[in-house]
């Protein structure tokens, strides 16, 4: 019975043991050295970093097939480290690792037996752990060897073939040389000798050895290797042809060319379908790429066509470029997985987009807009419109439909539109500060603001409008972020409070308020300021700018002269007259106007005569009678030098109360005598 339990147990733990991966202890290094010598097994050591690719697919995709646990788990005590935590620096310095991933095969007294660095499928990788355990092929064996100075042509093969598994750079190229001085064409086509020459790629000497040698080469090492080995290199020396910096590639792709008729390769004619597309791409032939992407069984290397297309995107016509897109459907319905599918997707999406004349507007949400601005790098151009706004439908039909500005604009923006009346366009509106029509608002892709632009303009401005978010200096998004940061700094508020007013943002004035509180005596009289003093948003009635301006007007009209002073005072003036004609009825204020009389008396201005021509013209018309206003009219308009759109606006009281026609030509004798200068 006992002896049942015992076979029992045996069995589980051989199940145990067998029917798993590779089988890692959580041990201490000195507690892995124990186990091994307690064991007298040898320690298998993977020393990997949490972010080196090979690293993760050993250890997810290799490590864990059973066929490696039946090899590794009986033979070592199996540790890994990573080589940034814990112990694993202390190792990486003592066993100078210097690459990831990093393979030890080390003895129970701590010494290193063998080396591999870098990963592979499970075959090969055991094959090379195989040259490590076996004591005549170990590098440790082979270096001490080396150094005794005798050794004969199979073990510098099994030498160079050691270090070249354990990246010793510097004494692979010693062997090197010490095996070209003595190795004979006929050691070089032994079966031996082609873990090598796996490690040379095109344009070396054993590169061209094989090609020379194909036939041979195929019989002693095996057709399948051979026929490997050539396809990878070859593909892989014309994919880097299209590299940036690629040396001479059409001459490149030319010996290659030249070289494949000879060599019998299964998959020949798609290396030299690739050959054909990248030298059509390189010398700018979109119409050929288009032919040969559009033949069937293009598809078997996706990256290459689309690398093709894309490099030749900016050579091709619209045309062109819509047949491009058109391909699309094609490749996608064929994509092997959802990744590539996604990313076949955004590829032919591009290729749509640079295909349409003018603004390509996408169907977006304003968060998928945000995800696509993120996974491309672009900021969001975002149009903001109501259906009612007569610039916005300019724009629209007349501006963003042209070729130039949709290039520019779909190149460098993910480009959407919001109806600010309707879906989400209120909730933006309100959270992009949208105060007039039309808007256009730079976004990041983290969802701040980057720029923004109230009203629109012809082609060639408005390109030229766009491109302010791309300059620190002028961007708005620089300088909100500046100001939240406590960036005081007088040039910049100067600059700010004025951007903000061009977008009817309220907070110009606080701004601005800010800015003259800073400000010395001597810095409000200089011209740099002036704005705060020019602009009434800045400096409206009763405001301290106001006051101060009134106040120092023999130091402002020095500095700017008197005339642009009486200029700026008058504006005012003009703006209460204006906002007492808008009131409905004819009911006379007499008292405004006086208030008004008196102020323009007061100030002294030198186009005092014109303002008070405008009172009595604008008293005239609050009275309703029209001889009185006619003859008001004639009595003052020779004095009065005024904006044209008050005294249009004066017409306008008129005729909307209509008035004989003798009345009527005696209104048009004025106004053409003094309204069409």
């Amino acid at each position: 019975m006992k002896s049942l339990i015992s076979i029992i147990t045996l069995l589980i733990l051989n199940l145990t043991i067998f029917g798993q991966g590779v089988n890692f202890e959580h041990l201490s290094f000195d507690e892995a050295l124990v186990k091994a010598k307690a064991e007298n097994k040898l320690i298998f050591m993977d020393g990997y970093t949490s972010w080196c690719g090979p690293c993760k697919y050993m250890s997810e995709k290799v490590f864990t097939q059973e066929k490696a646990g039946e090899y590794f788990n009986p033979k070592f005590i199996c540790v890994k480290f990573d080589m940034e935590k814990g112990e694993g620096p202390a190792l990486a310095k003592r066993f100078e690792v210097k690459a990831y991933p990093t393979f030890l095969i080390i003895r129970p007294d701590g010494s290193v037996q063998h080396k591999i660095v870098g990963g592979g499928e499970v075959e090969d990788f055991i094959s090379r752990v195989e040259k490590g355990l076996n004591e005549k092929t170990s590098l440790d064996y082979l270096n001490k060897l080396h150094e005794k100075g005798k050794m004969s042509k199979k073990q510098l093969i099994a030498y160079q073939i050691a270090l070249l598994n354990a990246y010793e750079k510097e004494k692979s190229a010693k062997v090197t040389e010490e095996l070209d001085a003595v190795l004979k064409d006929k050691d070089k086509l032994q079966k031996e000798y082609w873990s090598i020459i796996e490690n040379d790629g095109y344009g070396s000497a054993n590169f061209k050895f094989v090609v020379d040698n194909v036939a041979r080469f195929r019989k002693n090492v095996g057709k399948e290797k051979v026929d490997a080995y050539l396809y990878n290199n070859y593909n892989r020396t014309i994919n880097n042809c299209m590299r940036r910096g690629a040396k001479e590639p059409l001459a490149q792709l030319t010996q290659i060319r030249q070289e494949l008729p000879n060599l019998g390769l299964e998959k020949q004619d798609r290396l030299t379908n690739k050959v054909e597309l990248i030298e059509a791409t390189l010398n700018g032939n979109a119409e050929k790429v288009i032919s040969l992407v559009s033949q069937e069984n293009t598809n078997d290397d996706i990256l290459s066509i689309t690398s093709a297309l894309h490099t030749v995107k900016s050579k091709a016509t619209k045309e062109q470029l819509g047949r491009m897109a058109a391909l699309g459907d094609k490749f996608i319905a064929n994509a092997t997985s959802e990744r590539e599918k996604e990313y076949l997707e955004r590829t032919f999406e591009e290729l749509k987009i640079a295909a349409h004349t003018g603004v390509y507007f996408q169907d977006l949400t304003f968060e998928q807009a945000l995800a696509k601005a993120k996974q491309q790098r672009k900021n969001i151009f975002i149009d903001c419109y109501t259906s009612w706004c007569g610039p916005c439908q300019y724009m629209a039909k007349k501006v963003f439909v042209k070729e130039k500005i949709g290039d520019f604009l779909n190149k460098n923006f993910i480009c959407v539109k919001y109806d600010m009346e309707k879906g989400e366009g209120p909730e933006l509106g309100k959270r992009f500060g949208v105060r007039a029509y039309p808007t256009f608002v730079i976004v990041t892709p983290d969802g701040n603001i980057r720029h923004k632009i109230v009203g629109g303009g012809e082609e060639e401005q408005f390109i030229k409008r766009v491109e302010e978010s791309f300059d620190n200096t002028k961007a708005l998004g620089v300088s909100i972020a500046k100001y939240k940061e406590g960036n005081r700094d007088k040039a910049f508020l100067a600059s700010y409070a004025q951007t903000l007013l061009v977008l009817y943002d309220p907070s110009a004035k606080e701004i601005a308020n800010e800015l003259f509180n800073t400000l010395s005596d001597e810095e409000k009289v200089s011209p740099d300021y002036w704005f705060l003093f020019e602009k009434k948003e800045f400096s409206p009635k009763g405001s301290e700018a106001e006051k101060y301006l009134l106040a120092n007007r023999d130091k402002f009209n020095k500095a700017q002269g008197q005339e642009t002073i009486d200029q700026r005072l008058s504006q005012d003036l003009q703006k209460q007259l204006m906002e007492i004609l808008a009131t409905k009825g004819q009911t006379i204020n007499a008292s405004r106007f006086d208030e008004i009389t008196k102020e323009v008396k007061s100030l002294k201005l030198s186009n005092e005569k014109s303002l008070l021509g405008l009172v009595a013209i604008g008293r005239a018309v609050k009275e309703g009678n029209v001889d009185r206003f006619l003859a008001t009219c004639e009595r003052e308009m020779p004095k009065v030098k005024a904006d044209k759109r008050l005294l249009n606006y004066y017409l306008v009281q008129l005729t909307d109360r209509g008035g004989t026609d003798a009345q009527k030509a005696r209104w048009k004798k004025i106004a053409d005598k003094y309204l069409q200068e």
